[in-house]
């Protein structure tokens, strides 16, 4: 009788198993040509049939079963066998195997696939893509050639040099847009009627000297946090569409209780639920619409008031019905939606808010290259609990997209009246830019910001960000997050952003910030002067970014970050009552993300 399981016996095992499943894949989901030419494999051309396209896909889940029995391995090695009963002193990685289990997990992953990608881009030839697309006309055949193409796992770097204005990478959702174009590993493998991507994202960041009331400058503070989402759309009868998202945010190294705060943890919930009705004329109109019921994420223009996941811990979702006709990229669009906001739980599932509502519409225009307008309106109704928020918030955005050689800008007010707490409740954010794209080789943007956001003594009064992101314009989050949009004015910021090859991206930014009104509360610091004795000037913010977005083989599947943000106090930490201290803040991070 075994007293113990050989861990390197359980490796083999899951080996062979998942070896022997990849063998009959290609039996069990017959693949047709257009599917298996729908992207590149490894980022060196064409294969010359469907068999070893399929194939090479196919390795690449043995691949990803051989890193996992090499986890498995790391658990079960703690765990001991015996006639009459099983003892495991921990089910899970042991804390001292955490570090060194995730190296070796991350090194065999790289070393399988990039060893691989060599030996078979010696055997096989390229292909040119032109020639494909002219061979694939002449012979008639059906083959889905606008997919043919390089997949870019990052398309917000290009944003984020000179598209999109507020644009910033890991700070908006891309993974929705691989998988529905088919230039991600899993949904070029699955049936027509499936598409699924995975994605996992492993952050470390730490700082010095903290700055709230919470954290003083004495006290430091670190945190590993974790995010993988596997997300599905089922199309198996038109019009109908159904997208189902599993989200698992934890932080298995946090201090001051932030493992167990929904703010950095949701663990394994649904994040989107949805069955969508398209059309592609929409009432006969010629315009195409999508009607969508369930519990979804949503994205409004830069996020400034509504935005789903980001470069932060916390992915806002809503229960509802929203419809979508047009586009939001050319032309006319309009977006109209009600629902009721989720109530985030760490351990638990998530539920709706039955006594709060929220709802609103936005129409945009395209037609003008120079004024693209989105004009909107938002409407929060919070029931009896919170502070009673009934909240309208109209505005609108006018920008002109980035292009090398010439000047862009942007525009966007809002502004908030209602009821807070029953009483009177006004409020109004603003933000500008003016930016210059260079035509050079590598790409070079400035851009001059602006930014004000209305405060009040009254902290119920300052301006309410509803479900804002906001990396791009006031720092790194997570566990940083120095500033919000409320009570806040900064007259003078700057950001550069430069792309010195094409897989390589550097941002740095510098913004001084002052609060609005001085009598009011440092928006999430626990900190407030109402005399205005301690001043108004909070102090400046040195940012830097630096991302690499592999190109070749399956590294390409890969993105790595890596920042340093400096605080520099004001005089307003030196006077403000039970201040944390005046001494500066040092905060780094590193992070990889993993998309399949």
């Amino acid at each position: 009788m075994l007293k113990k399981i050989d861990s390197n016996l359980i490796v083999h095992l899951i080996g062979w198993l998942s070896s022997e499943v990849c063998k009959k894949l290609t039996q069990l989901f017959p693949i047709k040509q257009k599917n298996c030419y729908k992207f590149p494999i490894a980022g060196y051309g064409i294969a010359h049939d469907v068999k070893s396209i399929c194939w090479y896909n196919c390795r690449l889940i043995f691949r990803l079963c051989t890193v996992c029995a090499v986890m498995t391995s790391l658990v079960l090695s703690r765990c001991r066998i015996s006639r009459n009963r099983t003892d495991c002193n921990n089910t899970s990685i042991p804390e001292n195997m955490l570090i060194p289990g995730l190296a070796l997990c991350i090194a065999a992953f790289i070393g399988l696939n990039a060893g691989s990608a060599i030996a078979e881009e010696k055997s096989e030839p390229r292909i040119n893509v032109e020639q494909l697309k002219k061979k694939a006309v002449e012979s008639d055949k059906n083959y889905i050639l606008r997919n043919v193409q390089e997949p870019d796992d990052d398309a917000g770097t290009k944003g984020y040099l000179v598209g999109d204005t507020g644009h910033f990478p890991g700070d908006f959702d891309n993974l929705t847009r691989l998988m529905e174009s088919h230039q991600n590993p899993l949904s070029a493998i699955t049936p027509d009627w499936l598409d699924l991507a995975i994605e996992h994202r492993t952050r470390y960041e730490a700082f010095d000297h903290g700055f709230t009331s919470a954290i003083p400058d004495s006290s430091d503070n670190q945190q590993i946090h974790q995010r993988t989402r596997f997300l599905f759309e089922i199309n198996r009868k038109d019009p109908l569409s159904f997208t189902f998202e599993l989200t698992d945010m934890r932080a298995p190294l946090a201090e001051y209780g932030q493992a167990g705060s929904p703010v950095f943890a949701n663990h394994f919930d649904f994040t989107q639920l949805h069955i969508d009705m398209k059309t592609e004329n929409f009432f006969r109109t010629g315009l195409p619409g999508k009607l969508e019921v369930g519990r979804m994420v949503m994205d409004f223009g830069e996020g400034r008031l509504i935005a789903g996941h980001r470069f932060g811990t916390l992915t806002p979702t809503f229960d509802g019905v929203q419809l979508t006709v047009g586009s939001e990229i050319k032309g006319w669009g309009l977006r109209m939606f009600g629902t009721s906001p989720v109530n985030r739980k760490a351990t638990e599932l998530d539920d709706f808010s039955p006594v709060t509502f929220f709802s609103g519409a936005q129409i945009t225009n395209r037609d003008i290259a120079w004024a693209n307008v989105d004009m909107y309106f938002f409407q929060l109704n919070e029931g009896n609990k919170l502070r009673k928020r009934n909240i309208s918030t109209p505005g609108f955005r006018l920008f002109s997209q980035p292009t090398p050689g010439y000047f862009d800008y942007e525009i966007e007010s809002m502004y908030q009246f209602g009821e807070v707490n029953e009483a009177h409740y006004f409020a109004h954010r603003h933000h500008g830019e003016i930016g210059y794209s260079f035509n050079t080789s590598m790409p070079l943007r400035l851009i001059y910001l602006v930014d004000y956001a209305s405060g009040d003594p009254d902290p119920n009064k300052n301006f309410d960000f509803l479900f804002a992101k906001r990396r791009v314009e006031y720092g790194p989050t997570g566990i940083l997050g120095v500033f919000f949009p409320s009570n806040i004015f900064s007259p003078a910021g700057i950001r550069m952003t430069v792309s010195p090859t094409p897989t390589v991206s550097f941002m740095m930014s510098h913004r001084a910030f002052w609060l609005a009104d001085k009598k009011g509360a440092f928006v999430g610091t626990g900190l407030q002067d109402t005399t205005g004795q301690a001043g108004s000037f909070i102090g400046n913010l040195f940012d830097l970014n630096l991302r690499w977005n592999p190109k070749f083989s399956y590294w390409k599947r890969m993105s790595f970050d890596i920042g340093y943000t400096h605080l520099f106090k004001g005089n307003y930490f030196d006077k403000v009552p039970d201040g944390p201290g005046s001494r500066d803040t040092n905060y780094g991070y590193t992070q990889v993300t993993f998309k399949f």
